[in-house]
């Protein structure tokens, strides 16, 4: 829509499109490298697709925040379809791409399957939830100084050192793309005032302790006709992430059933 040039790859064949998006740092390498994409790799009758979100990995980058808009991002995701000559795919997305896979819900539901949607909300985000907070206050610093500040903030707030594979990925990320895409992110309103009127299938699943995500998407999905939501005990927003192995059959099953 906007010229953007993004980054995807097609590992073919000719089963049903499955496209999957990662979190804010996730570039490809970490997203094919994911709990939930080996488990989908292990099932042939899908056809993975690994896209890089605007500003990411090989897509281009952005370091200005009007850049991030929802709409331009869904566009993204079309285009995607476009260049692989599908009509439509499964989205899979988690956290960053989980509000995507939400606004995609919002602006081209015909364009999909159904959507799997890990680890995030389609309102407005609370500046003061703990999580948002805690990166809003390293979003300059980001900018300044790399995406490494990101990161430390991620485990701060999570009281863990993300995995080494993807601490490499995430700290190579362009700082002023990913503080951008972040405040983005802050500065959206609601993606949807009507998830009561959508039709495409919806399995959304978060962990429990998600502070600044959980209550709202468990709302969502209440709204959302025949939503599908799973809760994952004793894991906060972080751990979830790299957690998909406690959602991996529920997301197989899911896919096959739309």
């Amino acid at each position: 829509m906007d010229g953007t040039s993004v980054y995807f790859e097609d590992d073919g064949g000719p089963g049903v499109p499955v496209v999957l998006y990662g979190g804010i740092l996730d570039s490809v390498e970490s997203v094919r490298a994911s709990q939930l994409a080996k488990a989908l790799q292990e099932v042939t009758e899908f056809r993975l697709v690994y896209a890089d979100h605007r500003g990411l990995g090989r897509s281009d980058k952005h370091p200005d925040t009007a850049a991030y808009t929802m709409p331009l991002q869904v566009a993204d995701f079309v285009a995607v379809l476009m260049a692989l000559g599908v009509e439509r795919s499964h989205l899979v997305g988690r956290s960053y791409g989980a509000r995507l896979a939400f606004g995609v819900g919002e602006h081209a539901s015909e364009r999909v399957r159904s959507l799997v949607i890990g680890g995030q909300q389609p309102y407005a985000l609370n500046p003061d939830g703990p999580l948002i907070r805690a990166l809003a206050g390293v979003t300059d610093a980001t900018r300044r100084e790399g995406a490494a500040r990101f990161v430390e903030a991620l485990e701060a707030h999570s009281g863990a050192r993300i995995p080494a594979f993807e601490r490499n990925v995430y700290v190579g990320q362009d700082g002023p793309s990913v503080a951008a895409a972040f405040e983005g992110m802050l500065a959206s309103d609601d993606l949807s005032t009507r998830l009561d009127e959508w039709r495409v299938p919806c399995l959304v699943y978060l962990g429990a302790g998600d502070e600044d995500f959980y209550e709202q998407a468990r709302r969502a999905a209440a709204l959302i006709p025949n939503a599908e939501f799973v809760g994952l005990e004793e894991l906060d927003h972080v751990a979830a992430h790299f957690a998909a192995d406690r959602i991996a059959a529920e997301v197989i099953r899911f896919l096959r059933g739309n």
